[in-house]
């Protein structure tokens, strides 16, 4: 079988899909949770060199990004509910 076929030519059933797409909420979520892992990482990084955003800053976009991640995986798991 090719990868376009979507029938097995022999019995007719139905092929399901090996790497289902993701779609824009899996990556925007995924998206998400690693830039927040870049933020909490500058912010350590913050705290002992000079160079960039202040503690502060880094400290407060990491708990804002921690906000927004747990709140797209409430609104992802309502939406499987459904």
């Amino acid at each position: 079988m090719t990868n376009a076929e979507t029938h097995c030519l022999s019995c007719g059933q139905i092929v399901q899909d090996t790497k289902p797409k993701s779609d824009v909420r899996t990556r925007f979520r995924t998206g998400i949770k690693y830039f927040m892992f870049f933020c909490g990482a500058l912010s350590i990084v913050s705290l002992f060199v000079d160079v960039g955003p202040s503690f502060a800053v880094c400290a407060s976009i990491t708990l804002l990004l921690g906000l927004i991640q747990s709140s797209a995986e409430e609104m992802l798991i309502d939406r499987e509910k459904e």
